[in-house]
């Protein structure tokens, strides 16, 4: 009896290549495509739920990695809805290009979210994508000063 190797039409090289495609759309802003159980688009102006704002909710993001980039980059997509004023981030390279992309002026970019709450209210919002065992502390400053947040879970990783 003779063992044959299973013919494939895709060799290695297509594999890779096709690998490659696959992770390059994954780039792709897929929220256009976005839709709710009826089919109807999420957030696109002519979605018959899209509230226009009066103006856009204006916020300061403490972490501008990759958690801080998502919401971010929802404010360049949708810039009547949201604002990024302000930031904390304490590797300078990240601050740079986050505070370059949203034009933060110098004295709203802070090396750590404690220095954001040393200043008076300067947004509506406070979004908190700082590695998780720092979500505790920046929610509870911003709430006493009457930020509204939005806080990636966990809350906190311990109880």
């Amino acid at each position: 009896m003779t063992i044959s190797k299973p013919s494939s039409s895709l060799s290695r090289r297509d594999a890779l290549k096709w690998m490659g495609v696959a992770i390059g759309a994954s780039f792709f802003p897929f929220s256009s495509w976005a839709t709710d159980e009826m089919g109807y688009p999420i957030i696109l102006p002519d979605n018959k739920k899209h509230v226009r704002l009066k103006k856009p909710i204006t916020a300061i993001t403490c972490g501008a990695g990759a958690r801080g980039n998502v919401y971010g980059n929802y404010a360049i997509e949708y810039p009547d809805q949201l604002n990024i004023v302000g930031a904390a981030e304490p590797i300078p390279i990240r601050m740079e290009r986050y505070a370059k992309k949203h034009s933060i002026p110098q004295e709203n970019q802070f090396v750590t979210w404690e220095y954001v709450f040393e200043r008076p209210k300067f947004a509506d919002a406070i979004i908190i994508t700082t590695p998780d065992a720092l979500h505790y502390g920046p929610c509870m400053q911003a709430l006493k000063m009457g930020y509204d947040v939005l806080l990636e879970k966990p809350i906190s990783p311990s109880e």
